[in-house]
């Protein structure tokens, strides 16, 4: 990694060059050479985005995170700010022509004239090759910022400012989601699409893990400006684990080097994140999963959709051929083949429950096999503890509990307020409340007050049920125990159930034990790959 002061210098003049983020005051070269330092690498070391796909790490972002928050907010100006086409080309002739000036200390001179000999044996850089290593640099942030749950602020998902107050002295970066959005939510999603498209011919790794980190803290607020921006989007993911799979099976039974094993490994650990991210219902609704999990193509003459090309396709495809990246390598191991195969197994059953009908043909066992148990076991549940998750799943959602509402907490820009009676559905206005009271199919008229005398029965409080499980088994026994509160449980049961299903959250329909296990322990183990599996031995 860079030492520290060269990397402060470098930061510093980097964040003062992006002081106009429609006008940066440096060429391509070496506002490039700034993030190739920033990030960690040697300056006589390959650009990133020109060698193989490695998964964005750095020791030093920690440190970036604490101590660089301009600079940090100055690359998610540039890049979340929405251009024009005629914008973009005049900043891509600004980019490769270099205009720069020379400061008149003489430290910062030497600075910026070294700066400028970096990738020598280039023959030039363009905006392309810029806004890809800040896309790569800054998914990296975030992922250490999801990774560590040390994020400021609201997010789509919860618990992720959980180790925060370790660093309540020094406060990490983003120390709040608004500093990822600076000219508003639609605008920066807008202008964080458009960056995205313009390297997507280059190479697809660092756009789809910038648009997984978006997805985790933004929400689905991400997916239809990048979908107007590349309508193609979708299919890419399936593009990417048909090139992976098509690279593997060329070089099988050759030599492979090291450093092309663990690119492939951390092109697989991507897609389980796009995969686990995908499949996620508190972020995604039924609609945004089917558009961004299942694709057809077009393949006959009458141009019927008879092919699949969506994610259930790619988790399908990847379980067949996993055992492959086993034979006659040196970093792979058995146990990591067990894991990525029951990861794609899980997330593929959800996709498998949004499938179209000619998907459903000739899906591998595993995830077939998984769904059947998911269905099976949701039918045998404990009626007591499907109350319990039903209420731990109102209790943790991060939108609006009106049926047809789509608002969340990061379109609504603050926390939901919940019901005052049951106290534990929330609602994104008064409006939303009254029509969830009378709706024709699930009033909420009907289950407020049962909802509160249950809580208060089996004393579940609040912040118990969003730790994993915690006080299942009191809140079973004192149902158990109690006739009248077992047969509230039963009804809170049923109406939940109903409530998922209709918001969309077909795979927390099924309320099944079996899944909710799999899911945790996937979910801990997607942890467990981005925390140091990807690095080589």
């Amino acid at each position: 990694m860079s030492t520290t002061p060269l990397l402060d210098d470098v930061a510093l003049f980097f964040t003062a060059c992006m002081r106009d983020p429609a006008r940066p005051q440096a060429c391509a070269r070496v506002l490039c050479a700034c993030v190739h330092i920033i990030d960690g690498h040697e300056f006589d070391e390959p650009f990133a985005p020109d060698v193989r796909y490695r998964t964005p790490q750095s020791d030093g972002y920690e440190y970036i995170r604490k101590t660089h928050h301009e600079y940090l907010n100055s690359c998610a100006a540039f890049l979340s700010l929405p251009r024009s086409k005629e914008e973009t080309r005049e900043l891509r002739i600004d980019a490769i022509i270099c205009m720069c000036s020379l400061p008149e200390h003489e430290d910062a001179r030497r600075l910026v004239q070294w700066l400028h000999t970096f990738g020598a044996a280039r023959l030039d850089f363009e905006l392309e090759d810029l806004v890809q290593a800040l896309v790569r640099h800054l998914a990296g942030i975030l992922d250490h910022a999801v990774t560590s749950k040390t994020i400021g602020g609201l997010t789509a998902v919860g618990g992720l400012k959980k180790h925060r107050r370790k660093y309540a002295k020094i406060p990490l970066w983003p120390t709040d989601t608004n500093q990822l959005i600076p000219h508003g939510l639609e605008r920066s999603m807008k202008g964080y699409a458009g960056s995205l498209g313009l390297f997507l011919c280059i190479r697809f790794h660092e756009a789809l893990l910038f648009f997984n980190m978006l997805l985790v803290i933004c929400g689905h607020s991400i997916i239809m400006p990048v979908v107007n921006v590349d309508f193609d989007w979708p299919s890419r993911v399936t593009d990417l684990a048909d090139a992976l799979l098509g690279e593997r099976r060329a070089a099988f039974g050759k030599p492979v080097d090291a450093s092309t094993e663990q690119s492939w490994k951390d092109t697989l650990v991507l897609l389980t994140q796009c995969a686990e991210h995908f499949s996620d219902t508190r972020i995604l609704n039924a609609r945004d999963i089917n558009l961004l999990a299942c694709v057809g193509t077009v393949v006959d003459a009458d141009e019927e959709q008879v092919e699949s090309r969506g994610l259930l396709f790619v988790c399908h495809l990847l379980i067949r051929h996993l055992p492959r990246f086993l034979v006659g390598t040196s970093v792979f191991t058995q146990d990591d083949i067990t894991r990525f195969t029951r990861i794609f197994a899980l997330h593929g059953a959800v996709f498998y429950v949004h499938s179209l009908p000619y998907e459903c043909l000739a899906v591998c066992p595993q995830i077939r096999n998984l769904f059947n148990a998911m269905q099976n076991t949701a039918r045998a549940a404990d009626p007591f503890i499907l109350a319990f998750h039903g209420v731990k799943w109102a209790i943790t959602m991060r939108r609006c509990s009106a049926p047809e509402c789509d608002g969340t907490f990061m379109t609504a820009g603050r926390p939901l307020a919940r019901c005052a009676g049951c106290g534990v559905l929330r609602y994104c206005s008064h409006e939303c409340q009254k029509r969830a009271w009378k709706h024709a199919l699930l009033s909420h008229r009907t289950i407020c007050a049962k909802l509160r005398m249950l809580l208060e029965g089996t004393r579940l409080c609040r912040a118990r049920v969003i730790s994993a499980d915690h006080g299942r088994q009191s809140f079973v026994n004192a149902c158990n125990g109690d006739e009248g509160l077992g047969v509230l449980a039963r009804g809170c049961a049923d109406h939940m159930y109903d409530l998922m299903a209709m918001r969309y959250d077909i795979s927390e329909a099924f309320m099944a034990e079996a899944y909710r296990e799999l899911r945790e322990g996937a979910t801990n183990e997607g942890d467990y790959w981005r925390n140091g599996l990807t690095r080589p031995a």
